[in-house]
């Protein structure tokens, strides 16, 4: 199926007119609560908010961190596939909960269980293909980016779907696709690199040079340069964050809808 780019984001814009605010909350919000997660799990098991010092905790300690990790992680992830069904059910009709409805979508009667399976299932299944080698890790991770979306339209037309279903549903729906959807990704997120890149030469050219240069006056520069063109990269990113990826996430799923259209929808016949 051929899906025109340009009239995704079009059609992205014009959803996302007047409703900012709102998609920025679904954005900044889930951020702040999984950075807490993060670093009450780090104080509580390390005394520390960063993992600097793990090595020197005791070995139950260690477990413990580790184990907490994982559920903070799984909350993280059930997080995301909230958003990403609040994220279609704007798309498709316009609705608006309050962020917190919002993003806890995952949690509510009827998603839970099926979404905290196969969530899981689908981290697994790129977390050991992504060992294999980096590329087929991303390979997969586009394979079974429209298995939230499969999942949340299956639970709402009352499918009595398996663990896997909507992941290999995934699977099928991107096979031939998933070039597009990278370049969407790409398109979106080479900004991020041209930043970068941009703050790196900045840096590089506002090294003045000495007449007699001392090895430690250089290194000093160079540091000052670097330390400040971080800084400004990381504001400036996260600025352009704000606007890029609410842009993408409604970019995808209308992706997703134009894809598949109401396939998964339909209610089964008895």
């Amino acid at each position: 199926m051929e899906i025109n780019r340009n009239e995704l984001r079009k059609n992205a814009r014009k959803q996302l007119k007047g409703n900012w605010l709102w998609v920025i909350g679904l954005l900044i919000i889930p951020g702040i609560i999984n950075l807490l997660l993060e670093y009450v799990t780090n104080y509580i098991w390390t005394g520390s908010f960063n993992t600097d010092n793990l090595f020197l905790v005791s070995w139950w300690r260690g477990l413990g961190w580790s184990i907490f990790t994982i559920i903070t992680s799984l909350i993280a992830t059930m997080i995301a596939w909230g958003v990403q069904y609040a994220t279609l059910a704007f798309r498709d009709t316009g609705e608006k909960p309050n962020i917190f409805k919002a993003m806890f979508f995952s949690f509510t009667n009827g998603y839970f269980s099926k979404t905290f399976l196969t969530s899981l299932l689908t981290t697994l299944f790129t977390f050991f293909w992504g060992l294999l080698l980096i590329i087929p890790g991303i390979i997969k991770r586009f394979s079974y980016a429209m298995a939230p979306y499969i999942m949340k339209d299956m639970i709402d037309s009352k499918h009595e779907m398996t663990v896997t279903e909507a992941i290999s549903e995934s699977r099928k729906v991107m096979k031939g696709n998933k070039t597009t959807l990278f370049i969407i990704w790409l398109t979106f997120n080479i900004w991020y690199f041209i930043i970068c890149l941009a703050g790196i030469i900045i840096a590089f050219l506002s090294l003045k040079p000495f007449s007699k240069p001392m090895l430690a006056d250089i290194a000093f520069q160079a540091l000052f340069a670097f330390l400040i063109a971080i800084i400004l990269i990381a504001i400036i990113n996260f600025l352009l964050s704000l606007y890029l990826q609410p842009y993408y996430r409604q970019t995808v799923a209308n992706f997703y809808r134009t894809l598949v259209g109401d396939k998964y929808l339909k209610k089964e016949e008895n």
